[in-house]
């Protein structure tokens, strides 16, 4: 069994990073080694701790992206990174892809999209990395075709439409405080994945927050509120 893909997330947004942390975590084959907020910060830990792959915001306090990618490359020239940023400049677009970025996923994104630009990292790394010396031309076009599929980061993935998820708004919008899933699901009768599904896309839309409540004994609780 290949050994899981070590990931460094780079994100000022704590509620942000904490969506990373938790779609990484559902990927099979990845583990996350460390969650940084600045680009300073990202150098320091990957001089500490080399990783395989990095998660990286362009937004970020006194660094930003663009140039944190490029010491990273100044650094490391085999560490892959994607790019997870709300810019829709094509110059920065351009600039990260020139300077080695793997992928570039567009704010706000939805799980699917993050699996398959993870999984396709994936693929390729342990191939190259991993498999035999020599690969012929038909496997490597299968392997670069896994990155080249196109997944629209502003479509609802598959599940989920328009109409509940303006329920799960307005609701969350009149609560007098941050609601669990399972608050959710049981005032709109769905299911508690299904509602965790509208919350957690959401928060990665920046339209909604997410709270840990922590309880004396188990895991702690997540609350979701609309953003103000």
């Amino acid at each position: 069994m290949p050994e899981a893909i070590d990931v460094l997330i780079v994100e000022d947004d704590p509620m942000v990073a904490a969506i990373h942390r938790q779609f990484i975590g559902a990927v099979p084959g990845f583990i996350v080694a460390g969650v940084v907020s600045s680009g300073k910060d990202a150098l320091e830990f990957l001089q500490r701790h080399p990783v395989r792959l990095v998660i990286l915001d362009v937004f970020l306090p006194g660094m930003d992206g663009v140039a944190t990618l490029q010491r990273i490359r100044e650094m490391n020239r085999t560490v892959g990174v994607i790019v997870v940023s709300a810019s829709r400049d094509t110059n920065t677009i351009n600039a990260v892809l020139k300077a080695g970025a793997f992928d570039y996923v567009i704010k706000p994104f939805v799980f699917e999209r993050i699996q398959t630009s993870l999984r396709s990292f994936q693929q390729l790394e342990n191939r190259l990395n991993r498999g035999a010396d020599q690969i012929d031309q038909k496997e490597l076009d299968k392997l670069l075709q896994v990155q080249q599929k196109d997944t629209a980061a502003n479509d609802l993935p598959k599940g989920l439409n328009p109409q509940t998820l303006q329920q799960v708004k307005n609701l969350l919008g009149h609560a007098a405080s941050p609601l669990s899933s399972v608050e959710t699901a049981q005032a709109l009768k769905i299911s508690r994945i299904t509602a965790r599904r509208y919350l957690e896309y959401l928060v990665a839309a920046g339209e909604a927050t997410l709270e840990l409540e922590y309880q004396k004994v188990g895991r702690p609780t997540n609350r979701y509120a609309l953003r103000k």
